[in-house]
């Protein structure tokens, strides 16, 4: 009986381990990388998705230019009954009292100053440019995604370092408790280490608001549980790429892409209102299939007509003084963005730079603290120094410490910004809106 109640509960046990082995990878798993997290940003961003509409409008638009150059068919019927004409008139006959007609009437466009072919191509220059819309807007949903990401991660490093911390002056508390009770150390010393405590734990309580507002940031852009685990992995390269590369990208941008086209698309603009002042010319054509009056034997007609626009009170003139205006407001839009561009690419690469810097610096200071912390604890069980010279010692390995590990994070959230300001990332400029 012992024997199987031993045998059962080893089997058990096996059982149990394998499911806590099993366990491990899937939570593991649940843990977000960025891009994961983008991607569930992308799937709730609004702006993102009124992105898409717009080019889905766009596209239409360009339908109904296209529309503009193609022929034109319409049904017509009609039924007029009129005051009879006096009998024996040679009217009565020419123009009945009831007239019926029924006809498929055509007309097909020939020359209208060749506006519609400009409107065609304004209209796909639209297109191009909502879709670089598209990206641009993919592009700063990035960058939120980015700052949160790093946000999040940092203030939750910075916890785990406070409650070492807290945990190393805690141990380092009971030491000197032990030391008093033997008349080595003055129970000032402790009151000093209960205060750096109690300080730290003051600390410990910002962070944690800091991370609630954080993970309801996170939980805004991804549509996920705030609780959701990050897990980093993105790397930082040994030394940032020279500024020029980055400078050279800067038409490859969404943004700047766009307002090129939308300048291509003014200049067409004015092609169409210029075009309005020229003769148009039109091919109707009818086939009647049923009308009255001395015509009713003829089955069809084709007919040109020309229309030349003569005094239209200032109107077309002014439509081309406007689209005229339009283009400059363009050209003028294009410049400033690619001077923001520019800039944005500048400042972000001189940080990307100085990060490095100041990452060398602090990965230095931290060591060098780390030494004299030692050295100080050393020299204090040897009666060479205060609690105080080692509490110093200990409170700067700690700040320089959770400053190292801010950097890191900034660093990199810096990068991943510089990324997207050169057009490297998210979406390479080849991908289009779906």
């Amino acid at each position: 009986m012992k024997q199987n109640l031993t045998v059962a509960l080893l089997l058990a046990v096996g059982i149990l381990a394998s499911a806590v082995a099993a366990a491990g990878p899937a939570v593991a798993a649940e843990a977000l990388t960025l891009d994961e997290y983008f991607a569930a940003a992308l799937k709730r961003s609004d702006v993102v998705a009124t992105q898409g509409e717009l080019i889905r409008q766009a596209e239409e638009q360009h339908k109904q230019a296209n529309a503009a150059v193609l022929p034109t068919v319409n049904g017509v019927a009609s039924y007029t009954r009129q005051d009879p004409v006096t009998a024996g008139g040679s009217a009565a006959s020419v123009f009945p009292n009831r007239q019926t007609l029924t006809k498929l009437a055509v007309t097909q466009p020939l020359f209208r100053g060749f506006r519609e072919f400009a409107a065609l191509r304004q209209t796909r220059d639209l297109v191009g440019a909502q879709n670089q819309d598209y990206l641009s807007a993919r592009t700063q949903l990035f960058k939120d995604v980015v700052q949160n990401f790093y946000t999040v991660l940092s203030i939750e490093q910075d916890q785990r370092n406070l409650d070492a911390e807290i945990n190393q002056d805690l141990d380092r508390e009971k030491d000197i408790q032990a030391r008093v009770r033997i008349g080595r150390s003055r129970i000032g010393e402790v009151l000093t280490m209960q205060s750096s405590i109690s300080t730290l734990r003051a600390q410990a309580q910002q962070l944690q608001g800091q991370l609630s507002v954080a993970r309801e940031a996170f939980a805004f852009l991804s549509g996920l549980d705030p609780a959701t685990p990050l897990h980093d992995t993105e790397t930082l390269p040994a030394e940032p790429g020279p500024l020029d590369d980055d400078l050279a990208r800067l038409d490859r941008r969404p943004d700047v892409k766009a307002a090129h086209q939308r300048l291509t698309a003014a200049q067409e603009n004015t092609k169409v209102a210029r075009g309005a002042n020229l003769p148009s010319i039109d091919l109707n054509a009818n086939r009647y299939l049923n009308r009255t009056g001395t015509l009713r034997d003829s089955a069809w007609d084709v007919g040109i007509v020309l229309t030349v626009p003569i005094y239209t009170g200032g109107l077309l003139q002014s439509k081309i003084s406007e689209a005229v205006s339009q283009q400059t407001q363009a050209e003028l839009s294009l410049s400033q963005i690619r001077r923001q561009a520019e800039q944005e690419i500048r400042s972000s690469h001189q940080s990307v730079v100085y990060d490095r810097l100041q990452l060398d610096a602090l990965g230095k200071a931290t060591e060098a603290a780390r030494k004299n912390y030692q050295a100080q604890e050393h020299d204090y069980r040897l009666g060479l120094v205060t609690n105080l010279d080692v509490l110093q010692a200990l409170t700067a390995l700690q700040e320089n410490q959770r400053a190292l590990d801010r950097a890191r994070f900034s660093a990199k959230s810096d990068y991943l910004t510089l990324q997207a300001a050169a057009a490297r990332r998210p979406a390479p400029p080849e991908d289009s809106a779906p």
